[in-house]
C-alpha cells in the first residue's frame, strides 16, 4: 500500500509540474533551437480558379458569400488610382506621355488581380505583331517554379506552363500547351498540342517579370490574397445562407380542414354555392362554408425558424470584416457608433490604401524604368529618369475640403512672414496637406509665391511686395 501510495504522490507531482513548466514556458519561443533551422525558398502558387470565381461570383460553394467581395477588392482598388509618373527637371517626358495610356489601361486590371490572387506578374515586352509596348499578365497559377539566386535573394529563373484554351473557326475550341523557361539570358518556349514547335530567343533587355505581391511575409516574391484568411469563413457563410434560403424557399403554407362529413362539406362549399368544379382551390377561395365543429385554419413557417441562422450570418460577417484586414467602412456597412469611432474607421481606410500603394510602387518603379527602356531603345533616345507618384487620397466631404483650404491660407502667409517656419517646412505642409502641388522643392514653392504676391500687389496699385521678406 505504501508503494502505491508514493507512487501517486510520484504522478500527482509529475502531473502538476506538468502545468507549472506549461505556465512558466513561453510559446513564441522554442525552449531547443532547431539546427540547421529550416527556411524553404520555393513558394506555392495561388489557387486562381477557385479565388477569381469567388471574385466573379462564378464559384458556386461560395456563390452567396460573394457580396463582400466589392468592399475587399473593388473599393481598395478604385481608391489606389493611377500611378504618376514624373521625370525628373530636365529630363524629355515624350517617353512617360507615351506610356502613361498603357498605365492608365492596365493598372486597374493589375490591383485586381494582386487582391485577388495575391500576386500580379507583368512582363514589359516589345510586340513586334502590334509594333507597341505590352504589359504582359502571367497567370500566378501557372508560373510553376521560380529560382531564386541564393547569394541575392532575387529572382533568377521562371518556369511558366500554361494551357492554353481558344477559339478556332466558327464553334470549334482547340488546346495548346505552352510551357516557358525565362532567364535574363533568354527565353525558352515549347510547345504542344495543336501547334507543336519549340523557340528560343535572346532575352534582348534582359528583364524578368514583376511580381506584385500582397501582404508579403519577409524573403517572399509571392503574397496573399485578401480571401486567404476568411476563406473558410466565407464558405460557412455561403451553406448556411443557402440552408436558410432553402428553408424559406420550399416551405408553402398549408391548410386544415376540420369536418364532421367530408361529402357533405363538399357539397356545402360547391353546390350549394352555385360552384359546379367538384375541386377545390382551398388558396384560391376567400370564404369557407363551415358547419359547427367544423373549422379552416392555415400552417406557415414559426417567425423564429431561422432566426439562428440570420444571427449567424450576421456574426460570420462580422468576422469576415474584422479578420480581412480590410477596413469596416470599404464594405459599405459602417458599424453603428459615435463620431470618433466613424473618424478613426475613416484613418483606418486611408492607412490601409497607403499600404497598398507603399507595396505596390517597388514594382511600379521597376515596371516603368523597364518600359521607358524599351521605348527608348525603339525611339533611339535615352529612356529619363523618373520617380512614383500618388494622387491625393482624400475621404473629406466638399465642406471639410473648404473648411481645411481655408485653416491653411489663413495660417500659412502669417507664419512665413513671422520666420515662424522655414520655407522648407511651409513647402512640406503644402505638399503634405496638398500633394499635387506644382512646386518640386522649397526654392521653387518659394520663388512662385514671390512671383504671385508681386503681381497681386502691382494689380491692386500698391507697391510691389518682395516676398523674399518671408526667407
Amino acid at each position: 500500500m505504501s508503494r502505491l501510495r508514493n507512487a501517486a504522490a510520484a504522478a500527482k507531482t509529475a502531473f502538476s509540474d506538468v502545468w507549472k513548466r506549461t505556465a512558466d514556458r513561453d510559446l513564441s519561443k522554442q525552449q531547443i533551437a532547431v539546427i540547421p533551422a529550416p527556411r524553404k525558398m520555393r513558394e506555392a502558387a495561388a489557387n486562381e480558379p477557385l479565388l477569381r470565381g469567388i471574385y466573379k461570383g462564378s464559384a458556386q460553394e461560395f456563390a452567396l458569400a460573394s457580396y463582400l467581395v466589392t468592399g475587399m477588392v473593388d473599393v481598395p482598388r478604385n481608391m489606389v488610382g493611377i500611378p504618376g509618373i514624373i521625370p525628373d527637371r530636365g529630363q524629355e517626358e515624350r517617353l512617360v506621355k507615351e506610356l502613361m495610356p498603357l498605365i492608365i489601361d492596365e493598372f486597374p486590371v493589375l490591383v485586381s488581380t494582386y487582391l485577388v490572387a495575391g500576386t500580379a506578374w507583368r512582363w514589359a515586352r516589345w510586340s513586334d505583331k502590334l509594333r507597341c509596348l505590352v504589359w504582359e499578365a502571367i497567370p500566378d497559377s501557372s508560373v510553376t517554379s521560380i529560382i531564386i539566386d541564393l547569394d541575392t535573394g532575387e529572382i533568377a529563373e521562371l518556369w511558366v506552363d500554361e494551357q492554353l484554351e481558344y477559339s478556332e473557326g466558327e464553334i470549334n475550341t482547340a488546346y495548346a500547351n505552352r510551357k516557358r523557361h525565362i532567364t535574363k539570358e533568354a527565353v525558352t518556349e515549347e510547345w504542344k498540342g495543336r501547334i507543336n514547335k519549340t523557340v528560343q530567343y535572346k532575352n534582348p533587355f534582359g528583364f524578368m517579370p514583376v511580381p506584385f505581391g500582397h501582404n508579403c511575409y519577409e524573403g517572399e516574391w509571392r503574397g496573399n490574397s485578401v480571401f486567404a484568411r476568411v476563406l473558410r469563413l466565407l464558405k460557412e457563410m455561403h451553406d448556411i445562407s443557402y440552408t436558410r434560403g432553402e428553408i424559406l424557399s420550399e416551405f408553402v403554407p398549408k391548410i386544415i380542414q376540420t369536418v364532421n362529413n367530408v361529402k357533405q362539406w363538399k357539397e356545402n362549399n360547391t353546390k350549394h354555392l352555385g360552384i359546379e368544379e367538384e375541386t377545390i382551390d382551398v388558396f384560391g377561395r376567400k370564404l369557407f362554408a363551415n358547419q359547427i365543429d367544423e373549422k379552416t385554419e392555415f400552417v406557415s413557417l414559426p417567425s423564429d425558424a431561422t432566426a439562428s441562422h440570420t444571427q449567424a450570418l450576421q456574426d460570420i460577417e462580422r468576422k469576415v470584416m474584422k479578420g480581412s484586414g480590410i477596413p469596416e467602412l470599404f464594405f459599405g456597412t459602417l458599424a453603428t457608433g459615435n463620431y470618433a469611432s466613424t473618424e478613426t474607421d475613416r484613418l483606418l481606410a486611408l492607412e490601409h490604401v497607403k499600404g497598398m500603394r507603399r507595396e505596390l510602387t517597388k514594382g511600379t518603379q521597376e515596371l516603368v524604368r523597364q518600359s521607358l527602356k524599351i521605348l527608348a531603345f525603339m525611339r533611339f533616345t535615352q529612356p529619363p529618369e523618373v520617380s512614383i507618384q500618388w494622387g491625393n487620397l482624400s475621404l473629406l466631404s466638399e465642406l471639410q475640403k473648404a473648411q481645411v483650404m481655408g485653416g491653411y491660407a489663413s495660417a500659412i502667409a502669417p507664419l512665413l512672414r513671422d520666420g515662424a517656419v522655414s520655407p522648407e517646412g511651409a513647402f512640406w505642409f503644402t505638399k503634405e496637406l496638398y500633394p499635387e502641388f506644382p512646386a518640386e522643392d522649397a526654392g521653387h514653392f518659394m520663388a512662385g509665391l514671390d512671383e504671385m504676391l508681386t503681381q497681386h500687389s502691382s494689380k491692386v496699385g500698391q507697391p510691389a511686395y518682395d516676398a523674399g521678406g518671408m526667407y
